[in-house]
């Protein structure tokens, strides 16, 4: 297994304030059973199930206020290397409201504090002073106000010029940037793009109505950009397609609690497979397990015993179809 660390770089973390219903029920009074509090935003997910994992995390970002200092703490306590950026605005707080009876969840998304041109080149540098040939790098998530929309693409290009791997998982004007990016320049490394069907059908303007659809547009933008491009598609799975493999992963049957956070995590598993540098089809099954596993937890979470239980009882095939594929 190689040493490598785990960069997440997450420029609008958040507070995720969960809160547990009975049955939700909209424009009614609808009574707490349970509240939790933790730090999120989708790179502190990615953060905690990396470390659930053993992987070395580092977390860069932004963080502000009495809000961004719980970020800050939350690192401590998982034993992150905290790297972010501190700002003047305030870390936004994401409520979350859980209907027990359907373990569906209504997520509401601030925009984030106002971040400046100085702040970003801030960040881009820690990443250039930190990241070392080997290791992982992960873009993900929203982009707060005042931030570049092509942040994500050059925090990736950064990556690989340090010799890392890069993994992007963004959605809309970020994502087109990222695609964009590649196509005019292809990447020299492993450059990983992980949109789900929903974020990918929008670049691309067209609906990707089944997983044959979805596998083939991934293998077309392949083609254009030479990155790898892993799609998830909810309890329907995964594709990849490198140029090498055509892969499809489904997803382990669990008694859903909370689903939100369950692309993170497996985000997560596929960044440690893919630094331990495990073989593409060994990445999705662990990234698989690692999705099924969170949605099994009220928090985003995973339990490793669970991962490990789920993870033998993955199927990756070969195209949308095809034989197994040995992980």
């Amino acid at each position: 297994m190689s040493a490598f660390t785990l960069h997440v770089v997450c420029p609008n973390p958040a507070l995720d304030r969960l809160q547990v219903v009975e049955r939700f029920r909209p424009f009614e009074v609808n009574r707490v059973v349970e509240v939790r509090s933790l730090p999120g935003g989708k790179g502190m997910i990615v953060c905690r199930g990396a470390r659930r994992l053993g992987a070395t995390v580092a977390a860069h970002g932004f963080v502000g206020g009495a809000v961004g200092q719980v970020i800050r703490d939350g690192c401590g306590d998982l034993g992150v290397l905290d790297r972010h950026v501190g700002i003047a605005g305030e870390t936004r707080v994401t409520p979350v409201v859980i209907d027990r009876s359907t373990g569906r969840s209504t997520v509401l998304n601030e925009r984030g504090p106002q971040v400046t041109a100085g702040e970003q080149e801030q960040l881009l540098a820690g990443i250039e002073a930190t990241v070392r040939p080997g290791d992982v790098v992960v873009a993900t998530g929203s982009l707060p106000p005042g931030c570049a929309a092509d942040l994500h693409a050059r925090i990736a290009r950064l990556a690989l010029a340090r010799g890392a791997s890069a993994l992007v998982d963004a959605h809309g004007e970020a994502l087109a940037r990222v695609v964009d990016d590649a196509r005019t320049s292809r990447p020299a490394g492993r450059l990983v793009v992980k949109p789900n069907a929903e974020e990918l059908a929008g670049v691309l303007g067209r609906p990707l109505p089944d997983r044959a659809a979805t596998m083939a547009a991934a293998h077309a933008l392949h083609a254009q950009t030479g990155a790898t491009f892993v799609v998830t598609l909810g309890t329907d799975g995964a594709v990849w397609t490198d140029g090498a493999d055509d892969l499809a992963v489904d997803t382990p049957v669990v008694e859903t609690v909370n689903a939100t956070g369950s692309g993170d995590s497996f985000l997560a598993g596929l960044a440690v497979a893919l630094g331990r540098r495990e073989s593409p089809a060994a990445a999705l099954a662990l990234a698989s397990a690692m999705g099924a596993a969170n949605a099994a937890s009220l928090a985003p979470d995973v339990d490793p015993a669970l991962v490990e239980r789920l993870r033998g009882t993955v199927t990756v095939t070969r195209g949308t179809t095809g034989p197994a594929a040995r992980g």
